[in-house]
């Protein structure tokens, strides 16, 4: 989907702006809105409690310095926090989530694959108009900016990056002299008076 339909889902620019294959394309999108709506609609909403609380009880096993790391994860997951997200991308989300909830129940890894510190790819994406080169760092690269991101579109940089599970804290570089947050994820302090962005990655086990 192009990013003119994304601004006319946002309704940043109106439908005669678009043109006839934009119109059908935006149509399709409304209507996968729709049906993606109702299906959660439809749907109960699954109780994950139990497989939560069996991940936690597997991390607290270990040593202390994975308690810390399940308090983090708490705090994250429970902690009210304002997150904006694109009507579409939400939608799409949610439906996913719970055709993975869905899965997770049934198909989930086996006691083999627990040790495999399971990772997850994670799209991260940001709109930088005037930004030469976009970089990437965080927690889980020592605040390195290891991570280059590549203009998909004009002004859009996007990088896909492998991450386990667990709390993960990041921030872009744009032109190596300027940080800037992800307006499209949770905010958090980084004690500085700056702002640095959190993503919340947990991966659900079956019981035994």
């Amino acid at each position: 989907m192009s990013d003119r339909i994304d601004e006319y889902l946002e309704r940043r620019i109106a439908r005669s702006a678009l043109s006839r294959s934009e119109e059908a394309e935006a149509d399709g999108a409304v209507q996968a809105i729709a049906r993606t709506r109702e299906l959660l609609a439809e749907r109960p909403a699954p109780d994950v409690s139990s497989i939560v609380m069996s991940r936690i009880a597997e991390l607290q096993r270990p040593a202390r310095s994975r308690r810390a790391t399940v308090n983090r994860l708490l705090m994250a997951l429970w902690t009210p926090r304002e997150i904006n997200v694109r009507p579409l991308s939400a939608a799409l989300a949610a439906a996913a989530v719970v055709a993975l909830l869905g899965a997770a129940t049934s198909f989930g890894p086996s006691r083999a694959d627990v040790s495999a510190a399971p990772q997850v790819f994670v799209q991260f994406r940001i709109q930088a108009t005037d930004a030469r080169r976009v970089q990437l760092a965080g927690s889980f690269t020592g605040w390195q900016p290891r991570y280059e991101l590549h203009e998909t579109a004009s002004g859009f940089w996007t990088a896909m990056v492998p991450l386990s599970e667990g709390v993960h804290d990041y921030a872009f570089l744009v032109d190596g002299e300027r940080w800037v947050a992800d307006p499209y994820s949770a905010q958090v302090s980084d004690g500085f008076g700056a702002t640095n962005s959190r993503v919340t990655l947990l991966v659900a086990e079956p019981h035994s």
